[in-house]
């Protein structure tokens, strides 16, 4: 496994402690995680295509990873009234 699809691996790891947070309405620390998985989003693009490691996985799972990060924010800030 190379370093774009570890970071990948690591954002789906990053998304049920950031929806565990922002559940308990840890803002602070829920924002940090987000900030996070947005940072390993721009990184694991860059180095993969920067140094042609692209992978037919990653094509698939970057953006799932993307999506689970962004339907937790949505369903819990919509749950909290957010």
């Amino acid at each position: 496994m190379n370093i774009p699809n570890v970071l990948t691996v690591i954002r789906f790891m990053i998304a049920p402690v950031f929806g565990y947070f922002l559940y308990n309405k840890q803002y602070e620390i829920s924002v940090v995680l987000f900030l996070l998985s947005g940072l390993t989003d721009v990184l694991d693009g860059y180095i993969a295509r920067r140094f042609n490691m692209v992978t037919s996985w990653g094509k698939l799972a970057d953006p799932a990873a993307d999506k689970l990060m962004q339907l937790i924010a949505l369903i819990l800030l919509t749950i909290q009234g957010k």
